[in-house]
């Protein structure tokens, strides 16, 4: 069974980095955006340093991985253009 969400998408692009149609990676470049957008939201909404401190701990890894996914995506759908 293929991961879906997040998960899926950071999977997708590890397999089909460099060699995906722009309009997959286009779509996928949407979806990791928006999850960036709501992640910052959501730790921005934390009260206090502490427990952005937790946020970051809980969910540093994903956002770093997502950043990175953005940044190659990007890179991606420039040179395809």
């Amino acid at each position: 069974m293929a991961a879906t969400g997040l998960a899926g998408d950071l999977q997708w692009w590890r397999e089909h980095h460099g060699s995906a149609d722009p309009a997959a990676m286009r779509e996928v470049l949407s979806r990791l955006q928006a999850w960036k957008a709501q992640h910052d939201q959501d730790r921005a909404g934390q009260p206090g340093p502490f427990l952005k401190m937790v946020w970051d701990g809980i969910f540093g890894d994903d956002d770093g991985a997502v950043c990175d996914a953005i940044a190659e995506l990007e890179a991606a759908l420039q040179r395809a253009a």
